[in-house]
Formats: structure tokens, sequence, C-alpha cells
């Protein structure tokens, strides 16, 4: 067995990546990254394949193929990370099968000496086929999106089917390597979207590392580079890089998501909260209009949790989020302000603005709320302040509304009473 000794730098770096990728995934939680780190692992065994060199022709094949086998699947693993559909272990499954099978199988058909175009034909038209019909299961309508995938894996199977017809059937295992790539690289950027510099540097990385092995296999560009120089490390590197710091962009979005919203239900906190109502109240003097601030305090929500526990109290707020948002308009303002205390920015023409949108919340909660099986009754108590007519600075206002607020919650507490048990049961 011959070792090549000019691979161990690239070896080293790649077994230090993927300890870098293990380190990461036992941080994060995201499934993409899980599957970054099985790309990797599949990346550095087709290097230690390629560092150790077997004598004679059948353990020489084999290696070739095994060392195949980890470049595709890794491919493999980076389209269904970020394939936007395969959102389930099933569905990554499936993904990687349809992918992986056909591929695999002509890779080892190639290795082996399988001479028969037929069986090449027909492992073409399985891949094929097997894409489109989950595209079709996948995807009920015709976007651009479908269909600029409908055309990228009918081009492969037609330049694969090609090259199989012109006796060319090792370009089709450079074809389909590349093309993996090249749908690693445009699904990354259509499932993130934003231009950065992970983003970009992975995408780049991906479609280098397709482009290269393409260019020189079609063209024979540069004979004298062989598989050890670092040319054919670079597009790899790039991509390695790009998912990291794409990776540290994601957590610094998220850190300054948090910052300005509420964990539990992504509302604006009282940070954000400050910031709408100073620009509301300068709009309203352009515009010569009014802003009403709302308070509102979910009535007897303790209860909820010393009842039901906090798990069915949390969950029980995201339903009382989504049913206060359905009655409000997109320009509006819906802050978390407390545990179970909400507040509410709405430009208006004058008090009747108001009081219509305090109807349309209250009537919000009539009907209970219904959590894992249990049913759930609360009410909301609202006070609201109009600027500038209650007050002129944010202080005043609230402070008006929180007035008013608790005045409500007083006269419901006395009808509660009167009625002869609680809103909540």
């Amino acid at each position: 067995m011959d070792v090549k000794f000019q691979a161990l730098p690239a070896l080293i770096a790649l077994a230090i990546l993927v300890a870098v990728f293990a380190a990461i995934s036992r941080q994060h939680t995201q499934e993409r990254v899980r599957l970054w780190l099985i790309g990797w692992a599949l990346v550095l065994l087709h290097s230690v394949v390629r560092f150790a060199h077997p004598s004679g022709l059948r353990w020489i094949n084999f290696n070739f193929a095994l060392g195949m086998t980890g470049l595709e699947l890794a491919s493999i693993a980076f389209v269904v990370s970020v394939a936007p559909r395969a959102t389930t272990a099933k569905r990554q499954f499936v993904l990687a099968a349809v992918l992986g099978v056909p591929a695999l199988a002509y890779t080892y058909g190639m290795v082996f000496g399988v001479e028969s175009r037929a069986f090449y034909y027909a492992l073409i038209s399985l891949g094929l086929c097997s894409l489109l019909l989950l595209i079709a299961r996948w995807y009920r309508k015709i976007t651009v999106y479908v269909v600029s995938v409908l055309a990228a894996c009918i081009t492969l199977a037609a330049l694969v089917t090609w090259a199989v017809a012109s006796g060319k059937g090792d370009l089709g295992l450079h074809l389909i390597l590349a093309a993996l790539n090249f749908f690693a690289a445009g699904l990354f950027w259509y499932r993130l979207r934003r231009i950065s510099a992970g983003v970009v540097a992975a995408v780049f990385g991906f479609t280098a590392w397709g482009v290269f092995p393409t260019i020189f296999a079609v063209t024979n560009v540069a004979p004298s580079l062989g598989h050890d120089a670092e040319v054919w490390n670079i597009p790899k590197y790039l991509v390695a890089v790009g998912m990291i710091v794409t990776l540290l962009e994601d957590q610094i979005r998220f850190s300054e998501h948090l910052a300005y919203h509420d964990a539990l239900t992504g509302l604006p906190n009282r940070r954000l909260l400050q910031d709408r109502l100073l620009q509301a109240m300068a709009h309203a003097d352009r515009a010569t209009h009014k802003v009403a601030i709302l308070l509102l305090d979910l009535d007897d929500f303790k209860e909820v949790n010393d009842t039901f526990g906090h798990r069915i109290g949390d969950s029980a707020l995201q339903q009382v989020v989504a049913r206060l948002s359905s009655r409000m308009r997109a320009s509006d303002t819906l802050a978390r302000t407390g545990g179970d205390e909400f507040t509410v920015i709405r430009e208006v023409t004058n008090q009747q603005g108001a009081r219509t949108l305090v109807s349309a919340l209250e009537s919000a909660l009539v009907l209970p709320l219904k959590v894992e099986g249990k049913l759930v009754r609360t009410g909301v108590s609202i006070g609201f302040a109009i600027y500038p007519d209650d007050g002129t600075d944010p202080v005043e206002l609230c402070a008006s509304a929180d007035r008013a607020m608790y005045a409500t919650k007083r006269g419901s507490r006395s009808l509660r009473s009167s009625a002869g048990g609680p809103a909540l049961r």
C-alpha cells in the first residue's frame, strides 16, 4: 500500500474541520448543522481513502469507488440540509435516497466495468422520474423555483445520457458530482436569501467545487494539476468558512432579535415598543392625527399557570397573541410588556377609533382557548390613552392608559363577583 504523504496537511485540516463542526453541532439545535457535520465527515472519508493507495487493480477500483461515494454522499447531505421542503427526518431520508441510489449505482457500475448502456439509461430514467415525482408531491403550485429545479434535473439527465451514448461514461461521474454541488449552491442561496459574507462564500465555494472538476474533465485544462493540488482544496475551505460564518451571522441576528423581542411570543418587547411609540408620535405630529396606546391585562391568567402548569400557560399565551393579532391591522404594534400584559399602538383619527379596537380585542377572547385538549377561559381588561389628548410623552401616556386599564379591571371584578364566579374555570 502506497501512502501519499503530500496529502497529509489537507487530511489534518479536514479532520480539524470535522472536529469543529462536531463541537458546533453539540451547541446548535438546527438539523442543518447535523447534516453539515455528516457531510464533512464524508469529505474526510474521501481524503482518508486518497491518502492510502492500495496495490492491485481490484483494490484500486474499490478505493476509487469508496472515495467517490464519500464525495457524492457529502454533496447529498449538503443538498438535503438546505432543501426547502426537507423539514423532517422522513423527508430528508427520502430526498437523500432519491438522489443517492441512482448516483451511487451509476458510480459503481462505471468503476467496476458494467458496459451495458441500457443499465445506465435505466438508472438515469429512474433518477429523473423519482425526482419529478418527488417535486410533484412536495410542490402543488408551479413557481419559478419549481420550474428551475425541473429544468436543472432534466438538463442533468440529458447531459449524462449524452455522455453514456458518446462512450464517455466516466464524464457522467463528474457531471453528477458537479450537479450536486451546483444544487447545493443554488439551494443554499434560495434557502437563506441574503447577501452576506457567509452565504456568498458558501455559494461561491459550492459553485467552484462543481466547476473545477468539470472543467478539468471536459477540456483537460492544466493536466499538470494532480488530484492533490491545493486548487482542489480551495472550494472546500470556502464552503466550510462560509458555513461557519453563516452560523455566526445567524447567531448575531438571533441575539439582535432577542434584544428587541419577547422570546416566547416573538412580539416586540418594551425596548422596541418605546421606539415604535416615539415614531408613531412623530408621524402623528406631521400628519395631524392621533395615536392610541392600549394597555391589556389578561384576567385571572395566573390561575392558568397554577392549575395547568407553565407549559400549558405558555401555549395559551401564544394562542392569545394569535387571536389578538387577528383583530389588528398590519400597521399596528402589539408588544408583550409583562407576563400577561400587552401594549398596542395604533394611529387613529379620534377616540372612537380606539374604542372600536378595544371592542375587537375584547371579542377575541370571548371563546375559550383549547390547549392540549384543555379549555382555558380568560378575558382581558383594556385601558387606553390618546396622544396628544392624554399626554405628550410616553410616560404620561402609559400612566394614563394604566389608570384606565385598572379602572376597567376593577369594574370587571365587580361584575364577576356579582355574577357569582370568576372568568377562568
